[in-house]
């Protein structure tokens, strides 16, 4: 056995004594960043060479990008209320690949026939990046009478992330502060490992114009991402049914009441 497998053998040992027991654990302290040293000298002796310093760090950043599966979305069952994610537990990325990457994470945790995920992201003062909400496209119950057949709505991933940052930051922060400089990032995956064009659609187009994100950057078939501007706010758009209804429907979720679609005439 090698120096380093019998390294590795003795960490996996004293994780469970470091409260590390799940494979989970394991996966990220061990075999991740051998997977990553594996990559990059694979490229390296395969003969790539990086034009300037600036590509190589790039590259470097993408190896290097882990996607935190603690975060407040995972686990979440339907109907049910997530755990609130403090401000402060957001962490800040230096770029757009790191929200892509994070956005088809969320995209696996879909149980709908269409795989969508979202990050929504506002620019931080060293340059970065933000991420204030998260989501992904799921159903959500409307009403649990056994009656009832036709009691689910799916809510869409852009949908989610916005409400996301609502209950995380307070609805005034995020529409008077957050959004208007915020950016989402939207992911369509196909059979998970390939994507697929998904520009916001009629319902959450008006959605977000009306909480006021018009920067919007989404994935396409042939890999390239693409950008959108949707045009002004409008805070009127919540009075559309196509608005109101789902919005509506993915605060109830979350156990929130939004001051600006009451105030659009919408009830509760």
């Amino acid at each position: 056995m090698s120096i380093q497998a019998q390294l590795i053998s003795c960490l996996v040992k004293l994780m469970p004594q470091l409260g590390m027991t799940k494979p989970n654990d394991i996966f990220l302290a061990v075999q991740l960043p051998l997977l990553q040293k594996l990559c990059w000298n694979a490229f390296v002796e395969g003969g790539i060479k990086f034009t300037t310093a600036e590509a190589e760090g790039e590259f470097r950043s993408i190896l290097s990008t882990i996607v935190d599966r603690t975060d407040n979305v995972r686990g979440e069952q339907l109907g049910h209320k997530r755990k609130r994610t403090p401000p402060n537990a957001t962490t800040t990325h230096n770029t757009t690949i790191s929200h892509l990457l994070e956005a088809a994470h969320l995209a696996r945790e879909g149980v709908v026939r269409a795989k969508h995920g979202a990050v929504i992201y506002i620019p931080t003062e060293d340059g970065g990046t933000q991420v204030i909400g998260r989501g992904y496209n799921h159903d959500f119950v409307l009403h649990r009478s056994k009656e009832a057949k036709k009691n689910k709505i799916v809510l869409h991933s852009e949908i989610h992330a916005v409400v996301d940052a609502i209950d995380t930051y307070g609805e005034d922060e995020c529409f008077n502060n957050l959004f208007p400089k915020a950016t989402v990032m939207i992911v369509e995956l196909v059979s998970d490992y390939a994507y697929d064009t998904c520009h916001p659609c009629p319902k959450c187009n008006p959605m977000l114009r009306a909480v006021g994100i018009r920067k919007v950057i989404h994935t396409t078939p042939d890999g390239v991402n693409a950008k959108l501007n949707l045009g002004a706010g409008n805070i009127e758009f919540l009075r559309l049914e196509v608005v109101s209804i789902p919005l509506k429907a993915a605060c109830e979720e979350r156990e929130l009441k939004c001051k600006r679609l009451q105030e659009a005439g919408i009830e509760y």
